[in-house]
């Protein structure tokens, strides 16, 4: 006998919603992170982009020096090969512990 089971009306029993509003492109690129704040202008940092929208970015380092709400400088694509670089202000919304001691910062741009 098999059973069907109904969704219930309960917010808890249905599935979680994705809260991007953009498909993210999966890419290995990688940027330049520069603090925007001037108590930290010694600070440039290269990681690696593991997938972006047109609206920020995530990417993988593993400087330490990174919080929640630290405001950015996002230099993307970097590197000497390439002959177009942007340059984002973003805001760090989210921190996730890597493999490898490393760190994944959630940026979203602000212009």
């Amino acid at each position: 006998m098999t059973t069907t089971l109904q969704p219930s009306g309960d917010p808890q029993h249905q599935a979680p919603r994705e809260a991007r509003r953009r498909k993210r492109m999966k890419v290995s690129l990688p940027l330049q992170v520069r603090p925007f704040d001037a108590r930290f202008t010694d600070i440039v940092d290269v990681g690696e982009v593991i997938d972006f929208t047109r609206n920020g970015l995530y990417f993988a380092t593993c400087m330490p020096h990174y919080f929640v709400g630290m405001r950015l400088l996002v230099t993307f694509p970097f590197g000497d090969n390439l002959s177009a670089h942007k340059v984002f202000l973003g805001k760090i919304l989210r921190l996730e512990h890597r493999s490898g001691g490393n760190r994944g910062v959630a940026v979203r741009f602000l212009l």
